[in-house]
């Protein structure tokens, strides 16, 4: 079924500035979005080679396997953030775009955070101020600046045609996974490594305490340091 696209603000058809490249985000653990995403913009970079596609990492895992696949893809850097503890993505988004300059079509998995909330991409276009689109399950370059996309909701399967920039949330394609590389097209790759660079700066987590009273269980949300004030406290501290 098709239908017409209708709830994106008349602006994102306006802009007149050609995207420069494509950044796939992805978070703690890549999952079957982030795939998708990634298989999706290798596409594109096998029809038209002289895209340009980074993808950004914030991961404590070994990507070595992933860096050398996506670079036997035709991605062209690849970085990765190593978060010391739980860090606040949205500041590392930033710290990369003040080094390596805005993208214009950010790709974001639904699922694409270290609590799976479904926040990364809304947090992400409020950050870099584009228009955000979910539940994209396709997506193409058309007349060589705008991207054609499809989505796929509940009430209908929507294509629209926008202008860049723009953050894509990709949402559930089950027959689009990322395709493996030839062991030929990785050799090149072998010996290297992405863009790593540590980040020391931890979000403040929010802890649950459970207590009962009155036999109802109470649910009250502090922060870490908040926690370890009180633990300090408990024990006779200052």
């Amino acid at each position: 079924m098709e239908a017409e696209y209708n709830s994106i603000p008349d602006d994102v058809w306006e802009r007149e500035e050609e995207y420069l490249r494509f950044l796939p985000y992805i978070g703690y653990e890549k999952n079957s979005y982030d795939e998708i995403g990634l298989e999706l913009v290798r596409r594109i970079l096998e029809s038209n080679p002289t895209i340009v596609a980074d993808v950004l990492f914030m991961t404590k895992e070994n990507i070595k396997k992933e860096f050398q696949n996506l670079k036997a893809h035709g991605f062209h850097e690849i970085f990765q953030y190593i978060p010391k503890g739980n860090a606040d993505f949205i500041e590392v988004f930033k710290q990369h775009c003040k080094e390596q300059g805005n993208v214009d079509v950010v790709i974001v998995g639904q699922e694409s955070s270290s609590r799976r909330n479904g926040t990364t991409g809304p947090q992400i276009a409020e950050f870099m101020h584009y228009p955000c689109i979910t539940n994209v399950v396709d997506f193409h370059i058309e007349n060589n600046t705008d991207i054609w996309i499809k989505r796929n909701t509940d009430e209908a399967i929507i294509t629209a045609t926008v202008k860049t920039p723009v953050v894509l949330i990709i949402g559930e394609a089950p027959d689009v996974r990322l395709k493996t590389p030839r062991r030929k097209d990785k050799l090149p790759f072998l010996q290297q490594l992405p863009h790593q660079k540590c980040w020391e700066k931890e979000l403040e987590e929010e802890k649950i305490i459970f207590s009962l009273r009155q036999h109802k269980r109470n649910c009250q949300f502090i922060s870490v340091k908040e926690w370890n004030q009180f633990l300090k406290n408990r024990e006779g501290g200052n």
